[in-house]
């Protein structure tokens, strides 16, 4: 769901409507029928069948494909690599290989590009402030590098010490520049409620750009939005 478009004025937020292409759908069919059943948008994760160097070269028909459907697209980098090792060859090469995926984001016609501000460091071996660096370390290069394609640097709450959905306007204070993609689910499992999700959603909605909604307290969550937009 993309939150960055919200009435003003009372009445419900204008959102708009999309949802994760899942792996094992075909890429055609299923954004023609997003297209047929009103949504907005889909947001594809380039990782298994949609790995970056799978589908580079479908760049163009793919962004077709989007065109003809009317549908726009949002892209996730992949989440099973870590932007915020410890190790610098490794931390290097997934900034670089989110370069790389940016650049086929900007070539599909994407306005968002969602990635996880992760560091999976050995908790033993390194300290939660030093795990942030290795975090910022990455930022550092990655949001100049989305505005630098014309993209929108989404960051996503992740399930962790480090920037869960509590810490987030830390690091949104610190990267000013970037956007955050809310997801609920993630929140669910850091702690918090649906009340303080609806609470977050009314205090930081200048700050972010898509919620991505899991199963439970969806109405509570959207009355905090509806609040937040009531209140712009």
């Amino acid at each position: 769901m993309d939150a960055s478009d919200t009435a003003t004025g009372g009445g419900a937020p204008d959102l708009d409507l999309g949802f994760t292409l899942g792996l094992d759908l075909p890429f055609e069919e299923t954004v023609a029928w997003a297209g047929e059943a009103g949504f907005d948008f889909v947001e594809l994760l380039l990782d298994g069948p949609y790995a970056r160097e799978r589908i580079a070269g479908d760049a163009p028909a793919m962004q077709e494909t989007l065109a003809d459907a009317g549908v726009d697209v949002a892209v996730h980098l992949p989440f099973a690599i870590d932007p915020g090792s410890p190790f610098t060859p490794v931390r290097e090469g997934v900034v670089a290989e989110f370069e790389a995926g940016m650049d086929l984001a900007a070539d599909l016609g994407a306005e968002l590009v969602v990635f996880h501000p992760s560091s999976d460091a050995w908790e033993l071996g390194w300290t939660e402030g030093e795990c942030r660096e290795f975090v910022h370390a990455a930022l550092d290069d990655l949001v100049p590098a989305a505005h630098g394609r014309g993209l929108t640097p989404c960051l996503e709450n992740i399930v962790s010490t480090y920037y869960d959905a509590t810490a987030f306007p830390e690091l949104l204070e610190r990267y000013p520049d970037a956007s955050m993609t809310f997801d609920t689910s993630h929140a669910l499992l850091a702690g918090l409620s649906g009340a303080e999700m609806a609470t977050f959603c009314r205090v930081g909605t200048e700050d972010y750009d898509t919620i991505a909604l899991g199963k439970r307290n969806l109405e509570e969550l959207l009355a905090g939005v509806a609040s937040a937009t009531d209140a712009a």
